[in-house]
């Protein structure tokens, strides 16, 4: 059995600040290439959440719906940013209405998939939810998850659950498929495998995503392997800019430069009379202005 796996595809009408181009077109090719690719190859399409940016994107989801008119077979967990305020009501939400027009299968507890006699039963976890148990530990189970699972840290400090160390804490799951952090990796161990199969876009222009290459995963359960197949983008040069984050280093180099240039031993505090004395005395205010002053602060 055959399955593509997608995460994070944060579909969106509004362009971000660092991308180039139009983002609404972009992902329009970009996931028409997946579905096309579902549709060529029979597949089903396993996304680990945040489907969109926003939980609520009238124009972004009236667009997957006429995209997703070909029908693939598609299941998703819910992200954090597929969530409404991080909530329990999700029939309001932009994924809510997809499912509720049975353009995406939502995966609750299980959803089973079968090709040539082989019977995989795929098991999800929403942003927030407890890891459900297998009904038998001995099936071809899978773990669709939205959850901070990254095989190293993002940044120094980042705080996350480690890939190896999940895939060994949950050894009734031949195949996790993880969404949440936006960097590919893929791990296997003993048969099993744990696998983020990394962003559909590209939407700031960190230094990862200036090398990073969209592509998706195809999961093939009997030989228990991953096959990627690149989505056709465009170079990262091309669509990223990092003029904000310049403009934003800029001008806290020119803050820095001011307090720098600001006199050591000109003391300024929080009471208006004080600055207003001290104003007075260094610059020799004469005495007539200084009582006129006075007469209007009485």
């Amino acid at each position: 059995m055959r399955l593509i796996l997608l995460s994070d595809l944060h579909l969106t009408c509004n362009t971000p600040v660092a991308r180039l181009d139009n983002i609404e077109e972009t992902w329009k090719r970009k996931l028409g290439f997946v579905i096309q690719y579902a549709l060529e190859n029979r597949l089903a399409i396993l996304v680990a959440g945040d489907f969109f940016d926003r939980p609520r994107d009238w124009k972004t989801l009236s667009e997957v719906i006429n995209l997703f008119d070909y029908k693939p077979e598609v299941v998703s967990v819910w992200g954090q940013h597929d969530l409404y305020l991080y909530g329990k009501d999700r029939s309001s939400t932009s994924l809510g209405i997809l499912v509720a027009c049975e353009k995406v299968k939502e995966l609750i507890q299980y959803w089973a998939g079968t090709d040539d006699n082989q019977m995989a039963y795929v098991y999800g976890a929403s942003w927030g939810q407890e890891i459900p148990v297998p009904d038998s530990p001995k099936n071809l189970n899978i773990l669709v998850i939205h959850k901070n699972i990254s095989d190293s840290p993002l940044f120094p400090g980042h705080e996350y659950t480690n890939a190896g160390m999940f895939l060994k804490s949950h050894p009734e799951y031949k195949v996790i498929v993880c969404g949440d952090i936006h960097r590919r990796f893929f791990i296997q161990k003993n048969g099993r495998i744990i696998v983020n199969p990394g962003p559909l876009l590209r939407m700031e222009a960190t230094e990862y995503n200036m090398t990073y290459e969209p592509k998706f995963a195809v999961l093939d359960t009997f030989k228990q392997s991953i096959e990627w197949v690149t989505i056709p983008h465009e170079p990262a040069e091309k669509v990223l800019t990092r003029r904000h984050i310049e403009n934003k280093k800029e001008t806290e180099n020119m803050l820095d430069e001011f307090i720098k240039n600001v006199s050591s031993d000109h003391q300024i505090t929080f009471n208006f009379k004080d600055n207003l004395q001290e104003y007075i005395r260094e610059n020799k205010i004469d005495q007539k202005v200084v009582d006129l002053i006075v007469e209007v602060m009485r």
